[in-house]
C-alpha cells in the first residue's frame, strides 16, 4: 500500500472528540454557506471568489480541529506507538 499501517486498528473517538468532528463539520458547512453567498455577488468571478473565501477559512478551522481532537484525546490510555 502507499502507506504503511500496522495491524491494530486505530483507536476510537472518545465522547470530546466526536463533539469536536461535529462542531468541525458544522463550522466547514457555515463556511460553504458564506463563501457561495459572497461569491454569488460577483457572477463574473465567481470561482476564485469563492475559492479564495473558502480555503481562507477551511484551512484554519482544519488546522483547529486536529488539534482539538489530539489534544482531548484519553491520556491514560496506550499510545499506539510506543508498543512498537
Amino acid at each position: 500500500m502507499l502507506f504503511e499501517r500496522s495491524s491494530s486498528p486505530a483507536p476510537e473517538l472518545n465522547a470530546r472528540q466526536r463533539w469536536a468532528v461535529v462542531g468541525m463539520d458544522l463550522a466547514m458547512l457555515a463556511e460553504v454557506t458564506l463563501s457561495v453567498y459572497l461569491a454569488s455577488k460577483q457572477p463574473d468571478e465567481f470561482t476564485p471568489v469563492f475559492m479564495k473565501v473558502f480555503f481562507s477559512m477551511l484551512i484554519p478551522t482544519l488546522a483547529a480541529g486536529i488539534f482539538a481532537i489530539r489534544r482531548l484525546r484519553d491520556r491514560n490510555a496506550p499510545d499506539a506507538g510506543a508498543e512498537a
